[in-house]
């Protein structure tokens, strides 16, 4: 490619419009308005969604982005985009797995994503986003350690043999994500991974403490290790003779 081709071709580029345009962005500003007018909101949105195009969807999640100080009208309005989501279907689809990789606001987009695409979907597509997301910076360790907590929402073999690899990783936040996830799975044999991460010296005591305070919650015994536990627990607990933690 010549020079006077990337120059010219550097203008058509420029001259591209970029984001919506005409009724969608007029809609879209509305939309996004957090301190406009309740109605004018859910006008705005009810609009967007009989469009019903990706483009349209992409805007509708963008209520999700932020809350109003109304709380129980916040929550309203996004149940009703969350209702427009699944009414659109198969179009809604791509819009929200690029929302899923890029914002911190995952509860109510995977939700809806379950209703379309059935569990077993979800969790390929919530698993290849989890892989993708670096957590470098603050935001994006926020965005894994919220996109972990969804997961945890799934009974899925490949959740548990996930959260058992998070169990090793090194952010405190997804260590922790990934205890509370083990644990709420209900499966008792999970109980000696806890007492390695209870004996690791390397172990933060925050963490040791959760652990500690859901075992007690569970009930889970820890027998065949209660003397290596024993030796690690702070003073508020202590292991009765069956291996069941317990505070004083």
């Amino acid at each position: 490619m010549g020079f006077l081709d990337k120059l010219f071709k550097g203008k058509g580029d420029a001259s591209v419009p970029k984001g919506p345009t005409g009724a969608l962005a007029r809609l879209q500003k509305k939309l996004t308005n957090k301190y406009g007018q309740p109605q004018d909101r859910q006008q705005a949105l009810r609009a967007v969604a009989d469009i019903g195009t990706e483009e349209a969807v992409a805007i509708l999640l963008k209520r999700y982005t932020f809350r109003i100080e109304q709380s129980i009208g916040d929550e309203e309005e996004k149940q009703m985009v969350f209702d427009e989501l699944v009414r659109l279907g198969p179009v809604a689809v791509q819009p929200i797995l690029e929302f899923l990789d890029k914002e911190n606001a995952s509860y109510w987009p995977l939700k809806a994503l379950r209703e379309i695409v059935g569990d077993e979907e979800a969790v390929d597509h919530l698993l290849d986003i989890i892989d993708r997301a670096e957590a470098i910076f603050d935001r994006d360790i926020q965005r894994k350690v919220e996109l972990v907590s969804n997961l945890r929402e799934f009974k899925d073999p490949r959740v548990r043999e996930r959260l058992l690899e998070f169990l090793d990783d090194e952010n405190e936040e997804l260590r922790v994500q990934a205890v509370e996830g083990l644990m709420e799975l209900g499966q008792e044999e999970v109980a000696d991974v806890m007492v390695d991460r209870l004996v690791d010296e390397g172990e933060t005591q925050r963490l040791k403490t959760a652990i500690l305070n859901l075992l007690i919650e569970k009930k889970w015994k820890v027998r065949q290790r209660k003397e290596e536990v024993r030796k690690v627990i702070p003073q508020a607990f202590w292991i009765d003779d069956t291996g069941v933690i317990r505070r004083r």
